[in-house]
């Protein structure tokens, strides 16, 4: 078959190889790949590579097919299942963190597309246990853009507790901006989206989205519009989405005393924080790390029940073939969520 393989550590290194199709072992699913979502994270691996990547590895890990073939022992699919796959392949499930449920800190754990080979391939193999039915009523691109809806869920519905009076501010409209945005929409909160102005498409695409207010922070002050619908406050909820390193002091500094600031970029450095300002105006910090399996369920129901709209920040489908094409156009934030078909 063919994959997209990054086949050592360090800059590049990343080329469509012909690769062996692999072969679902005991309660293992093999789907054949229909749509395959680029996140920042693969950018990164491409790039620069990086700790949480083991070369050679198929990369690739927001995926959506059809169930091709069943090893021994699975019983909840069957070949032609419209299915996604969560992102674990392998846990102990023995650890304080697997037993709460909380696969993502299980210090065994193996994720498609860092370690074990992911969806930028024809066909990909994962446990039965992180194989998700897709509704009819859910397309393939949709179930791609399940897991960076999931992440949203986990950082504004499981990692902390938006209400409906929630102030909530998204620093980033880039598509976990987003997602993430309509998630705290779906909660019932006042949303603002904040972004630059080359942002302009992105800020206007939020507002068809039900975002309330949106903020170009070239042209406005985001401190005194946040403050303008908080009593002066600030924020109840900030969402740092951005990557980038000023956005960090900004979140901070618009932040109410004893507000929620969530981090959910990735940076692939250590970065400076006023580590002061957290102690002071007693801020609470929650770092949100990817999704758990609860997460999953959630961001799919919210799609199917059309709380959240994932098509719209679907904005490119391209041939496997033409990957270097899609990579730029991710890089280059000439779309927004950009995905794969690996069957051209």
């Amino acid at each position: 078959m063919k994959a997209l393989v990054k086949f050592e550590q360090g800059p590049g290194n990343l080329e469509l190889r012909e690769v062996p199709t692999p072969e679902p072992a005991a309660g293992q699913v093999r789907m054949k790949v229909l749509r395959s979502g680029i996140c920042h994270t693969d950018l990164d691996y491409y790039h620069v590579g990086g700790a949480p990547l083991k070369p050679p590895v198929i990369l690739g890990h927001e995926v959506a097919g059809v169930v091709d073939a069943v090893g021994e022992g699975v019983t909840q699919f069957k070949p032609g299942d419209r299915v996604l796959t969560q992102t674990t392949y392998r846990v102990c499930g023995t650890c304080r963190f697997c037993r709460r449920g909380q696969l993502n800190h299980c210090i065994s754990r193996q994720g498609i597309g860092s370690v074990a080979n992911g969806g930028f391939a024809e066909y990909l193999v994962n446990r039965e246990e992180s194989i998700m039915k897709l509704p009819d009523s859910v397309s393939f691109e949709e179930g791609a853009a399940v897991e960076p809806l999931a992440c949203g869920v986990h950082a504004l519905m499981e990692r902390t507790n938006v209400c409906v009076d929630s102030v909530v501010v998204i620093l980033g409209p880039g598509a976990i901006g987003l997602l993430a945005a309509q998630v705290a929409k779906a909660q019932g909160a006042f949303v603002i989206m904040a972004g630059l102005t080359p942002d302009q498409a992105r800020l206007d695409l939020a507002l068809t989205l039900g975002i309330d207010r949106t903020v170009d922070i070239a042209k406005e002050d985001l401190e005194t519009v946040v403050k303008s619908y908080t009593e002066n406050y600030g924020a109840d909820v900030v969402v740092e989405a951005t990557g980038a390193r000023p956005a960090v002091d900004m979140s901070m500094k618009i932040t109410a005393k004893d507000g929620i600031l969530i981090p959910m970029s990735y940076f692939p450095r250590p970065i400076e924080v006023d580590y002061y300002q957290i102690k002071q105006r007693e801020l609470n910090v929650f770092g949100s790390s990817s999704q758990i399996p609860s997460s999953w369920g959630k961001a799919l129901k919210l799609i199917e029940n059309g709380k959240v709209n994932a098509k719209a920040v679907i904005s490119h489908v391209l041939p496997m073939s033409e990957w270097q094409e899609a990579f730029a156009i991710v890089e280059n934030k000439q779309g927004l969520k950009v995905m794969l078909d690996p069957t051209r």
